[in-house]
């Protein structure tokens, strides 16, 4: 028997994975514009694949692509208010479907991360606290292995982490750190009910904290 040759990234994809995650992290396009060429000057490779990768990145709505050069997406309040109606009913079933499925090794991961993300709101390190805030919820939605789930769910959470910390990052945003435990906990009790409740008053806490910021 033969193993299957395992194929590698193609170059559009590898530049997509670098920049996505560059602008999640908040490293990249974060209050500045830049040219094809100099995203593709950083990456160390030629105009076209970046090009492809950005032009991707458009259509996940994270960027704009003009004559002028690539910029982040700026979402308004009420953009951001409205994708999070969606992504709060998508946060809720991902919770529900997580809770049967947590294992002690996976249960562990998360608390690992959890912790990660408290220390950094403590310390007001925004970068590593945006990319543990996204990384908990990614981590829930993988737990519920619904394919399709996480296609929608990954979209609109990578829309809404870019918004939430370049407009409507407050102090306020603190008590995130409370309504994720609160998610673990219930997660860890394998209780879907309560992890469905709790995943959607935490997404309705963050509307009510970027319509605070907003007036």
């Amino acid at each position: 028997m033969l193993e299957p040759v395992v194929r590698p990234a193609s170059l559009t994809d590898l530049a997509h994975s670098q920049l996505r995650e560059g602008i999640l992290a908040g490293r990249l396009l974060n209050g500045e514009r830049l040219s094809v060429v100099a995203l593709a000057d950083r990456l160390g490779m030629s105009r076209s694949p970046v090009r492809s990768a950005v032009e991707r990145l458009v259509a996940e709505g994270l960027v704009n692509l003009q004559p002028a050069g690539v910029t982040l997406v700026q979402h308004s309040h009420a953009d951001l208010l409205q994708l999070l109606k969606v992504r709060t009913v998508l946060e809720g079933l991902s919770a529900r479907l997580a809770a049967p499925r947590v294992e002690p090794d996976t249960l562990a991961g998360l608390e690992e991360i959890h912790a990660g993300f408290e220390r950094a709101v403590e310390e007001s390190d925004f970068s590593s606290a945006r990319a543990l805030d996204l990384e908990f919820h990614q981590s829930v939605m993988g737990i519920g292995g619904n394919p399709y789930l996480i296609e929608d769910l990954t979209r609109i959470q990578a829309r809404v982490i870019v918004g939430t910390y370049t407009i409507a990052w407050s102090p306020a945003q603190r008590q995130a750190v409370a309504e994720h435990r609160a998610i673990l906990d219930a997660l860890g009790a394998g209780e879907a009910t309560e992890a469905e409740t709790q995943a959607v008053r935490h997404m309705e806490r963050l509307m009510e904290r970027i319509e605070a910021a907003a007036g």
